[in-house]
């Protein structure tokens, strides 16, 4: 069973889209945005489909890039840890990667992350970013310039765009 994800816009709105006949509705999450599980929906062709919600201000892209992260040390005498990453999720905001050894990286570090984008000019991402949370090989982390107006961070928002 494949759960679908819908995310809750500014006006805390969701659109919901059948897979067997293509009907879209704009239902109000305002009520269920905390529910935690998937919600179970009918169509009005008669089709069931999950779907769980998504409480998030940007839409957050699956991936799979190779790359490489460096964590930041102000202390020079604890040297610099750097190794091999794969992007699992990307977002105007942020990335989630998975570590390919074990790792010293902690919630408040700052890191250099580095991968290429799958996109047609293989756009390379060189960008610090502070992390937020950890899970074993996993690193949720934050970019510390998502709101600049830079090169970057618009080649990040056309990739990101739904196709």
């Amino acid at each position: 069973m494949e759960i679908k994800k819908i995310y809750v816009n500014d006006n805390e709105k969701g659109t919901l889209i059948c897979e067997k006949c293509g009907k879209t509705r704009v239902i109000n999450l305002s009520d269920l945005k905390n529910v935690g599980k998937p919600l179970k929906i009918k169509c009005g062709c008669g089709h069931f489909f999950f779907v769980s919600i998504e409480v998030r201000k940007f839409y957050r892209k699956s991936t799979h890039l190779s790359g490489e992260y460096s964590k930041i040390s102000h202390d020079a005498t604890k040297g610099l840890e750097k190794g091999a990453m794969t992007v699992e999720d990307l977002s105007r905001t942020g990335v989630g990667f998975r570590t390919k050894t074990p790792h010293n990286i902690r919630v408040k570090d700052m890191l250099r992350v580095r991968f290429t984008l799958d996109d047609g000019q293989r756009s390379e991402v060189n960008k610090s970013a502070i992390v937020k949370r950890i899970s074993n090989y996993f690193v949720g982390a934050e970019f510390v310039d998502f709101d600049a107006f830079n090169e970057t961070n618009r080649i990040l928002g056309f990739y990101l765009m739904p196709r």
